[in-house]
């Protein structure tokens, strides 16, 4: 509520005090490079380097220049640290002398360079932040088409888009900001005379870059930026004194409505008014929740007018229109309101117009009154039908009744005066369950009921007695006050209720999109909370090139369909990239609005939305909220689409290196044995009658050890094939540990022979319930496994025993196998990954250790039994232990 005491603002003295209590930053801006802002800086510095304060060079980044280099002699400068990167070093600014040297003032060229990865921040700016967080000042430069909010502008009037910005809250950060203007002319001067870059630099520089009309371009965003740090200053400035505004440094126009048939041509008029003072303006009205559907709608119609003409628009909440109107302006500093002529001067007219009232109390305002571009009709005014409706009006009256008939039967018992509180507490109940307007009817039907049951003389409307009359006129007074005041508090708090309800219903739908996993599931929770939140039919179209093509993916009610209109609206939407249909400016006549959803230039789908069966008319606020809706449900479908190609493309990476892996491993583990073989037998061939029996049977044995090797591959890749397609089934029997590891230990005969096998478990071993023939296949792997790595002479260790303290789920004890080799060991970062399928120490083809296959496959049958397989390091540092732990069920639980 407007209050004529111009007191300092609090928050505005708190973040001043805040801003002073860390390091102050002062940025030079520049237009473009070559300006002077680096030379500004140091002539400046180096002023207050005479003046007694401590100025210390950071860096300084002076291209060359010899002038730039001659401002820095006579002020320390910080030595800069070196960073090594490909080979190369660098020289960086170097942020921990600077926090050690803590000067008065430290300057820091170039706020948007980009540090040498490695360095503590990837950015300078954040350097800065640091130190300012520090306590230290900083000066530092940086050209206007590096600030992040211009970037898109500087891109499409250069054709050029940097890569380096800077946030724009740094610059508000700053405590002061200068600007180094040079006109386009003395620039392109200095840039020939070599003063900005080297002449061959200078020439492709002038012929892109620096061409007079970006150059022109650049220098109006360079002044509109500073006027807006200007104006932000003014308006700090103003809050934390307290003084009286409004200020007139720029021109700003406030634009007021009052809901009636004259908005259009008021924001017609305040637009031409603004463009002849080239003045930013703003539409305005004050909402005290007692409008009518036309009423309502001219708002809306003057809120869309305003916004493309290029206004702003703003729906201020409460009751008192003039202190609204007052407040806002004083806190945008605001100087010409502009309001509509009232159409009745007329003196008894109650209350006042709004234009009267401003001219009245808006002394430091120009107050600019619109011409009326008709003159309606005297008629009579209306009730209006918002509140007042049959139901609400019985429910008062009973309730006021209801206070009557406890009057009577406390009548007593109490005097009059308190008698009349009855009647008020009917007052208040009527002002909080139905609003301002039933109030106002409790207060008249009590005021009357009052005087004709409880006053002289009785029955009737006259009153004899002085003091009943003065109770009476009081009760009256005091129930129109009270109703007002408590109708108030429930408009306030219905809207502080829907206020809640809508940030509840945003957080609620952002979580969900947070954990959709699919676009399906995004468009549904979108379509959902559409339909739930305007209670109107809403469809998710993936895609609409032709209206026979138009595909919907969800839509609520199940039984909603899009008709041959809405199709042919959903194919211009999705062409152009626009909203059409109902509400907008394009096939406005259709019953749905269809919405493309457009995140960085891609459609991703369109929403539809039946708003057409709404009740009442969408209002600001809800056009507002579909808008966030929209956009958030835009950017889960683009996260859920990159997640899609991101994990496509980990896919076809993975099928990839399992490609590559298979044809290394193929190759080896194919041609290796196949050659031995086809020697070997060549040799029989040829030279059969040449051969001793002891050198064919080595042949003979030859080509039976590579041909068990070949045979032992190809069952590895059909095991694999099988695990990886979920085909392997457990056929488990009874077998007793002994069988199984001979078994094994017969299939590898031949390997073996050069080293020796050493095993060691209790005879008293319990039996296995597993599958025999996918157990002995795991164990051949382990061991062949563990002879191919130990030397020749060398020991494989074979140790058994059951591990009571270690138990699987269901609490029974696990078997421990344990085969332990005396080779090289494996690293304890690769432990892990020797499980991997084709993982064989990266060495491809060439690896003399086969492909990787055989511990994979022994992860795979041993899981499938709930057991657990894993590399550790052997005895004493040396060679690998396997470790196999079975779990042991008991015979109950094996024949259930």
């Amino acid at each position: 509520m407007y209050s004529s005491d111009r007191r300092p603002d609090p928050d505005t003295l708190l973040h001043a005090a805040r801003r002073e209590a860390r390091g102050c930053l002062r940025v030079f801006l520049g237009a473009a490079p070559g300006v002077g802002k680096t030379f500004t800086m140091l002539r400046t510095a180096k002023e207050h380097a005479e003046e007694g304060e401590d100025v210390v060079i950071g860096v300084v980044e002076s291209h060359g220049r010899r002038d730039t280099e001659a401002l820095c002699d006579g002020l320390e400068r910080l030595a800069l640290a070196p960073l090594a990167y490909r080979d190369q070093t660098f020289h960086e600014f170097d942020i921990d002398a600077a926090l050690a040297r803590r000067p008065d003032i430290l300057l820091v060229d170039e706020l948007a360079h980009r540090n040498i990865p490695g360095s503590r921040h990837p950015r300078r700016y954040q350097d800065i932040e640091e130190l300012l967080d520090a306590g230290i000042d900083v000066w530092t430069t940086v050209n206007v088409q590096h600030l992040e909010s211009l970037n898109d502008d500087v891109a499409r009037i250069t054709g050029v888009r940097m890569r380096e910005t800077v946030p724009d809250t740094l610059i508000e950060r700053a405590r002061d900001v200068s600007l180094v203007d040079l006109t386009p002319q003395e620039l392109l001067e200095r840039l020939r005379r070599g003063k900005v870059y080297v002449p061959e630099q200078a020439r492709a520089a002038m012929e892109g870059y620096f061409n007079i009309s970006n150059l022109h371009a650049l220098r109006e965003l360079a002044i509109q930026t500073m006027a807006e740090r200007v104006d932000a200053d003014v308006r700090l400035a103003m809050d934390a004194g307290g003084n009286e505004g409004p200020w007139p440094v720029r021109p700003r126009l406030l634009v007021v409505l009052e809901a009636g048939d004259e908005d259009i041509a008021l924001v017609r008029a305040a637009h031409r008014l603004a463009e002849k003072r080239l003045a930013s303006w703003q539409v305005a009205f004050v909402d005290a929740g007692r409008l009518s559907p036309a009423r309502h709608l001219a708002v809306e119609e003057a809120f869309s007018l305003a916004q493309r003409l290029g206004g702003e628009t703003l729906r201020l909440k409460g009751g008192d229109a003039l202190g609204e109107v007052l407040d806002h302006a004083r806190a945008m500093n605001a100087t010409t309101l502009v309001v509509g002529r009232p159409a009745s001067p007329r003196l008894w007219r109650w209350p006042r117009p709004l234009a009267h009232r401003l001219l009245d109390h808006a002394e430091s305002f120009d107050v600019v009154a619109v011409a009326r571009t008709s003159h309606p009709r005297r008629r009579l005014r209306r009730l209006r039908p918002l509140d007042v409706t049959l139901p609400r009006v019985a429910l008062t009256l009973l309730i006021t009744v209801g206070a009557l008939g406890l009057a009577l039967l406390l009548e007593p018992w109490l005097e009059l005066a308190n008698l009349s509180l009855l009647f008020l507490s009917a007052v208040l109940f009527s002002a909080a369950w139905m609003g301002t307007s039933m109030a106002m009817l409790s207060a008249v039907a009590g005021f009357l009921l009052f005087n004709f049951f409880f006053t002289d003389p009785r029955m009737t409307f006259a009153m004899s007695q002085r003091g009943q009359l003065v109770t009476v006129i009081f009760f009256l007074l005091v129930a129109t006050v009270v109703g007002q005041l408590a109708g108030r508090g429930r408009q306030r708090l219905m809207q502080l209720r829907a206020s809640r309800d809508q940030t509840q219903l945003l957080l609620g739908y952002a979580q969900k999109l947070s954990t959709a996993t699919d676009a399906a599931e995004v468009a549904r929770v979108g379509v959902d909370t559409l339909a739930r939140c305007f209670s109107v039919p809403v469809a998710f179209i993936d895609s609409a090139e032709t209206a026979t093509e138009t595909s919907v993916a969800h839509v609520w009610p199940a039984s909603e369909r899009l008709d041959t209109p809405a199709r042919q609206a959903a194919v211009w939407s999705w062409q152009h990239g626009k909203a059409s249909g109902f509400g907008t400016q394009t096939l406005s006549q259709q019953a749905w609005r269809l919405v493309p959803l457009v995140v960085q230039r891609e459609r991703v789908g369109m929403l539809a939305m039946k708003l057409s069966t709404r009740a009442t008319l969408l209002t600001q606020d809800d056009e507002a909220l579909i808008d966030t809706l929209v956009r958030q449900l835009g950017m889960a479908l683009e996260r859920t689409r990159l997640v899609a190609e991101l994990g496509a493309t980990r896919v076809s990476e993975e099928n990839e290196r399992l490609r590559s892996a298979l044809l290394a491993s193929v190759s080896h583990d194919l041609r290796t044995p196949l050659a031995s073989i086809m020697g070997a037998a060549s040799s029989l061939i040829e030279l059969r009658a040449q051969l001793s029996d002891a050198d064919q049977r080595e042949l003979l044995d030859g080509i039976l050890t590579e041909s068990e090797r070949l045979n032992r591959y190809i069952q590895n890749l059909l095991d694999m094939t099988r695990l990886g397609h979920g085909t392997l089934k457990l056929e488990r029997d009874w077998v007793a540990f002994d069988d199984v590891i001979n078994a094994a230990l017969k299939r590898l005969e031949q390997s073996l022979k050069h080293i020796n096998v050493h095993k060691s478990w209790p005879p008293t071993l319990p039996l296995l319930y597993v599958h025999p023939a996918l157990i002995e296949q795991a164990l051949v792997n382990i061991l062949d496994n563990a002879q191919r790595f130990s030397p020749e002479g060398g020991v494989v260790h074979i140790d058994a025993r059951v591990e009571d303290a270690q138990r699987d789920k269901a609490g029974a004890p696990c078997l421990q196998i344990t085969v332990a080799d005396q080779g090289p060991g494996i690293d304890y970062a690769l432990r892990e990954r020797v499980f991997d399928m084709f993982y064989s120490g990266g060495d491809g083809d060439r690896s003399a250790h086969g492909s990787g296959l055989g511990l994979a496959i022994c992860r795979g049958m041993i899981g499938a039994h709930g057991g657990t397989i894993e590399a550790l390091p052997g005895e004493q540092g040396r060679g690998t232990r396997i470790r196999v732990t079975l779990p042991l069920p008991r015979v109950s639980d094996a024949l259930d």
